[in-house]
This record gives C-alpha cells, structure tokens and sequence, in this order.
C-alpha cells in the first residue's frame, strides 16, 4: 500500500491541507524508535512520490496554515468591531468591513484608505469610495490581500458639525448645532429664554467668515430681537457657522437689590437701599442724622472690593513668609536660629489669624453740608458698610508709665 492507496484525491481529507509537506511516521525495528519520512503531498497523489507503507505507519497531513500565516485584514476606525480578522485569502472590501461588525452612524462614507505592502515593502495607499463599495459596485468594492489595513475615516459634518454661540442673559448660554436655517429668535429659545436681567429689545451678532480662504474676519450686527421673537417681518437674522449671539445685561441691573448697612451712633440704624451713584451723604441724611454724641472723625468704612484685594495681597505675602522658613535653617549660631524661627512663626501666625477688614479711609464731620458733594462725599457701592463710633470721653495713657490707664 502506498500513500496515493489511502488519500486518493484531496476531497478525502479536510479544507486547505498543505501540498508541499506531509510525513511518514515509521516505528523501526528492533526497539520502534520512531522515524519521519517527509514527503511532498502533491507529489505523492500525483505518482511522482508515492511512498511505500509499512504496517504501524502514521500518515500525517499538516493544514495550510500550520506553515503560512492566516489570511488577515486589519480594519480600524469607525467600525463596529476595529482590528484584524481572519478572512478565506478572496476578500473584498464590502466583505472586510462586514467582518468587522459594519460601518458607525460616524463613518465618513465617500472615503475609505487602504494601506498595502508590496513585494518590495513599498507602502501604497489606495483610496475608493466606501458609500459604493458597500452598495456592491465592483469598481469600488476591490479584491483584498492578506496584511491589507483598511481605515474607515470619522464624518467631521456628524462629529464636529457646525455651531452657533449664544452668550449673556439667557437661561443657558453656551454652544449649539447649528440647525438648518436657525435664526436668532430660534437660537434664543433654543437657551431657554430671556433672564429678568436681559435687555431683550437688541442683541449683538459677531460674526466670522473667511475672506478669501486665507483668514477669518469679523462682523457685528445689532439684531432687533424682541421684534424678531414678536414675529415681525425683515427683523430676524438667519445665523451661520462659528456666529456669536450675546445677550446684553440691563444698565445698572447689578445694584438691583444693593445695599448698604449703617450702624452706630445715627439716629435710624439699619441696612438702606442703595441707588446708583448715590452719596454718602444721602445715605446719612436717609439714617437721621449724626446723634448728639456721634464721632464722625472715628467713621469705619469698609468695601467688599477693598477686602478682596487685601486678601489677595495677604495671600501673597503669606506664600512669600512661608519659602523664607526653610532658609531659617543655615543660620549657623543656635541661638540666632531659634529666635529668627520664633519671629517668623509669630508673623505667619499673626498673617494667618488677621483677616483683612477691607476698611476705606473717609473725610467726615459732624457738619454733613460742609462736605455734602464734594469729593469726600464718596459714592457708595453695595455691601458698604459704616460705623459711627461715639464719641470718646476719656483718653489712654500706655507705654513707659508706671500705671497704663484711662484718664477722662
């Protein structure tokens, strides 16, 4: 019996066997040590190496792929399921993108690029159209080979589309899709409407357009926007990419609610609405009046935004103190180095502890019309707050005396 006698033809054995390597497993005598004959399959079948069998032979067959790597397609970007996938050697480019779960709602249909290495390792890059590869058009939907890398490109109109600005007085400022023939009456409800701080009779449009296809210029336009929410004819602005709708705030909207708290030795104590540019006179005149025993020289004035910017500037100092300490530690003589450390603890200390009180230095007497509307009659903003202290009746006698005390 020979090779040919037990595999007559290649339907007697499974898909894609590999022709050019077969073996004979022979089992010698005396002790049946093991022996591979090898052997060319193809040859064999066709009589030109048709091997004599012995009793115990073992034919073995090796599949294709044993010896050739499989027949692999990568397939990236915007598919369902991106990387390689075992393909029969014949695949198009419809079947490539199939295998691997099929195109995202992202994907860029009228473009696809395949990557390819020649004989030589020269890389070639092919472009088609997947929009037609996909419908089954055969100029399109071209053979693959094995090692073909196919990248299916991301639609930028679907993922980066075209957007409108809105910014200001409205519920929802921001960025929106710019919808097909959006205006700005539809941008403005699209963000939820007007705030009760919006001036809704005019709005500001910038907007962006590239000249020449060299740069980007600007524009402005004033919009009639409560005509255009009204619905009157020729008033609303359709909007194009990259525009910039803003909302602007009523005039003095900010000191809507403002107010001012007067404390001490006037006759009505108590927190006071604030008008705009209103005096500190005014608010005085508002308050009754100085009492009897007032002392307006000793008036504490303190402003939000003066106690901002002395945090700020404690912030600062505080960071400034705190990357001296380490520097403490070369100062050689102990006893230099330990009271230097103490001084610096004690003044980070004292910066940590002493809050800023935002204090404003005012020019005041007893006698408001001698200063009234003049310039230490300063205006007064919202959160002010003044103190008129009373008037002191004894003095503070300290320092290089026997007894501090307190004289009237």
């Amino acid at each position: 019996m020979k090779v040919s006698d037990l595999v007559g033809t290649y339907k007697d054995l499974l898909p894609e066997p590999y022709r050019e390597h077969a073996e004979v497993i022979r089992l010698k005598a005396p002790d049946y040590t093991p022996e591979v004959i090898a052997f060319n399959l193809e040859d064999a079948l066709a009589g030109k190496q048709d091997i004599a069998l012995k009793p115990l032979d073992t034919v073995r067959v090796f599949g294709r792929f044993d010896f050739e790597d499989q027949p692999v397609i990568t397939v990236s970007g915007e598919v369902r399921d991106p990387g390689d996938h075992v393909t029969n050697g014949a695949t198009y480019l419809r079947d490539a993108i199939y295998l691997a779960g099929s195109t995202t709602p992202e994907a860029r249909l009228d473009d696809v690029q395949i990557f390819r290495r020649g004989e030589s390792g020269e890389l070639k890059v092919l472009s088609v159209n997947l929009g037609k590869a996909l419908s089954g058009d055969s100029s399109a939907n071209i053979m693959l080979v094995p090692k073909d890398r196919v990248f299916v490109q991301k639609n930028l109109s679907k993922t980066d589309p075209p957007q409108v600005t809105i910014e200001g007085e409205v519920a929802h400022p921001g960025k929106y899709p710019l919808g097909n023939s959006m205006t700005a009456a539809d941008l403005v409800r699209v963000a939820g409407g007007f705030r009760r701080s919006a001036y809704t009779e005019q709005a500001d449009l910038t907007r962006f357009m590239v000249e020449h296809g060299e740069k980007i210029v600007g524009d402005h336009e004033i919009v009639q926007i409560a005509a255009a929410l009204a619905g009157e004819a020729d008033t609303d602005v359709r909007l194009h990419d990259g525009d910039v709708l803003s909302i602007r705030q009523l005039s003095g909207w900010n000191n809507l609610g403002a107010t001012i708290v007067v404390q001490g030795e006037v006759t009505h104590p108590g927190t006071y609405g604030v008008q705009e540019g209103e005096r500190l006179s005014s608010i005085l005149e508002r308050a009754g009046g100085f009492r009897p025993n007032a002392y307006p020289y000793g008036a504490i004035f303190q402003r939000v935004q003066v106690r901002d910017l002395e945090e700020k500037n404690r912030a600062q100092l505080i960071r400034q103190v705190q990357t001296e300490g380490p520097g403490l530690k070369a100062v050689e003589d102990p006893f230099s180095r330990e009271s230097a450390s103490l001084q610096w603890k004690n003044t980070l200390d004292k910066l940590q502890n002493t809050p800023p009180p935002g204090r404003l230095v005012v020019h005041i007497t007893g006698d408001v019309k001698r200063w009234a509307n003049t310039a230490n009659d300063i205006q007064v903003h919202a959160g002010d707050t003044i103190y008129i202290p009373r008037k002191p009746t004894f003095v503070m006698v300290d320092g290089a005396v026997y007894n501090p005390t307190a004289v009237t």
